[in-house]
C-alpha cells in the first residue's frame, strides 16, 4: 500500500506540472491508458492521482466521457478570482493580529525578494513560486489551516490561465508585496484586508487582460 500511495503521488506531481507547464492543454482530454503508458506505471496510481487533480479542479472528471484538462471561461476565471479575495483578506485580516513581530519581519524579507523578481522580470517559475510562498505564509500566520489549504488549490486553478507569466510580461506596481506586509505592520485587520482587497482585484485585472477576457471584467 505505501509504494502505490508513493506512485499515485509520483503521478500527481508530474500530471500537476505538466498541466501547469501547459505541456496538457486546457480541454485536452486525458486517456488513463495513454497517461500510465506515458509515465510508465500502471493505471492505478494514474486513476488516483487523476482523481486529485479533480479535487485541485485541474480536471474534470465525466462519466462516459473521462477526464480532461479543465478549460476556464470568462466567468469561472472571475469565479475563482473572487474566491481569492474573500479568502486573502481574512487571511490579512487574521496575521494583522495574530502573527508575531519576528513572523512579520521575515514576510518582510519575502516580500523584497518577491517584489525584486517582479521588477527584474525573472523567470514566470520563480516569481511564481516567491509569489505562491508570500501568499500562503500570510494564510499560515493567520493560525487557519483551512484558510491554507482552499487558498493553494485557489492559487492551482488560477494558474491553469497562465499566472505565473503576469509578471514576465506586464509592468506592475513596484513594492507592492512590501506595501501589503507594512499594512500587516500596523496591526489593524481593516487596513489589512483593505491593502489586501486592492492587491487582489488589481491581480484579477492583469489575469483576465492576460487570458484575452478583458472586455469581458465585470465592475470592481
Amino acid at each position: 500500500m505505501p509504494e502505490a500511495e508513493s506512485l499515485g503521488r509520483q503521478a500527481y506531481y508530474q500530471l500537476r506540472d505538466r498541466i501547469l507547464a501547459g505541456k496538457l492543454q486546457p480541454g485536452e482530454r486525458l486517456s488513463l491508458r495513454g497517461m500510465a503508458n506515458s509515465l510508465g506505471m500502471s493505471m492505478a496510481p494514474v486513476g488516483e492521482a487523476l482523481r486529485e487533480l479533480s479535487r485541485d479542479g485541474l480536471v474534470e472528471l465525466e462519466p462516459g466521457w473521462g477526464t480532461r484538462v479543465r478549460q476556464l471561461d470568462a466567468e469561472s476565471l472571475h469565479s475563482q478570482h473572487v474566491l481569492r479575495t474573500a479568502l486573502e483578506c481574512e487571511a490579512a485580516r487574521q496575521c494583522a493580529v495574530r502573527a508575531s513581530e519576528s513572523q512579520l519581519t521575515e514576510l518582510f524579507r519575502l516580500a523584497e525578494s518577491l517584489d525584486e523578481a517582479i521588477d527584474s522580470h525573472s523567470s514566470p517559475e520563480q516569481v511564481s513560486e516567491l509569489d505562491s510562498r508570500f501568499h500562503l505564509q500570510i494564510a499560515e500566520l493567520a493560525k487557519a489551516p483551512s484558510l491554507v489549504q482552499a487558498l493553494r488549490s485557489n492559487q492551482l486553478v488560477r494558474l491553469l490561465a497562465r499566472g505565473s507569466e503576469i509578471a514576465h510580461h506586464v509592468n506592475r506596481p513596484a513594492g507592492q508585496h512590501v506595501v501589503l506586509v507594512k499594512a500587516l505592520q500596523s496591526r489593524d485587520p481593516a487596513v489589512a484586508e483593505d491593502a489586501m482587497r486592492q492587491h487582489c482585484l488589481e491581480s484579477m485585472r492583469l489575469q483576465m487582460q492576460k487570458a484575452g477576457f478583458g472586455n469581458w471584467l465585470p465592475d470592481l
